[in-house]
């Protein structure tokens, strides 16, 4: 697979360019507990068998089952003997949830400086892949005190049934020997497959873009934007009125200003990418940082996305262009 990354639209943002706004965001505050419908932000912790950082954003694509576990609690015992057979080899067997959707489990360990007695659990309850949180800083995201505690997260994208990222089910504890599978498998269960993403060339096809005018860089209907951008922004490459193109704006946080280019996107176009950069020089050999700003849901579906510059607005002339990286087959 190539990745490939061309310069699509190249602005230049003057001072007597302003439109100023002052903009509230409600976010989440970090460092408190997560509760079932949260995003769970990425962590990373370390592989036991090899040393290696793991982050859970690495289990793209799955239903991730966190189980964090001391080798010495009764509990944790009584919970690994059943979710073995119970959840890990019943979705190994089937190939993942009714979906199709595979099942990830991931032992968190949480006690340190025990090492023979921590690879006896492991090794009698058979646990394939074990990470480290001595200190308990992700466990307390989910779980305040004790163990064993149990989260599963949807790490598919596309999901219509929950977003990515979302954690379906937590839960302190393992008093119940059976109950607690059936809990376990109607989360597990409910994330459904991806929808079908469009793609480029069914985006083309449904246009009726004739063949030789398919290339991501041609330009149909010429109206100075190319099919892959049109297809981005959910736009029609053979109607030149139907595109909107990026806009740059000079906006304030506080009393800073900053330089922002917003742009329209289809959410569902996965398959090709958009960079944004600026710069201080034209040639963009040196950038300044870009900070996502907003993002807002239009009526149609798509979305207008803010990016601003990592750098207040100065006395000079700041650049900014958009990159976009299709993959090709």
């Amino acid at each position: 697979m190539n990745v490939t990354k061309k310069n699509l639209f190249l602005t230049k943002v003057r001072l007597h360019y302003v439109w100023l706004s002052m903009l509230c965001f409600v976010t989440a505050v970090q460092g408190q507990s997560y509760e079932v419908g949260n995003i769970v932000e990425n962590f990373t912790l370390i592989n036991r068998a090899n040393g290696e950082e793991v982050s859970l954003y690495d289990f793209e694509g799955k239903v991730i089952f966190l189980e964090w576990f001391a080798w010495w609690c009764p509990f944790c015992r009584a919970a690994a003997a059943e979710i073995g057979p119970g959840i890990v080899d019943y979705y190994e067997d089937r190939n993942g949830n009714p979906g199709g959707v595979p099942v990830m489990h991931v032992g968190l360990n949480l006690q340190g400086g025990a090492e023979t007695s921590t690879q006896n659990f492991i090794d009698f309850y058979g646990l394939s892949f074990v990470l480290n949180d001595f200190n308990r800083a992700v466990a307390n995201r989910f779980q305040s005190s004790n163990q064993p505690i149990f989260a599963i997260i949807n790490g598919l994208a596309n999901s219509p049934s929950h977003d990515q990222w979302e954690l379906l089910y937590s839960h302190l504890g393992y008093l119940d020997l059976s109950q607690p599978i059936d809990e376990f498998r109607t989360a597990i269960n409910s994330v459904a497959a991806a929808a079908e993403v469009p793609g480029y060339q069914s985006y083309l096809d449904d246009l009726g873009v004739a063949e030789h005018q398919r290339a991501e860089t041609d330009d149909p209907d010429f109206d100075g934007v190319p099919n892959v951008f049109e297809y981005f922004s959910g736009t029609d490459a053979l109607d030149t009125s139907s595109f909107s193109r990026p806009v740059n704006k000079l906006m304030s946080i506080g009393e800073v200003q900053y330089h922002v280019l917003e742009y329209v996107h289809n959410p569902e176009t996965t398959d090709v990418s958009v960079e944004v950069q600026f710069s201080n020089h034209p040639d963009f050999n040196f950038l300044n940082a870009s900070v996502p700003f907003m993002t807002e849901l239009l009526e149609d579906g798509l979305e207008k996305v803010a990016i601003r510059s990592g750098e207040p607005a100065g006395a000079g002339s700041e650049f900014s262009r958009l990159l976009f990286s299709s993959n090709e087959q």
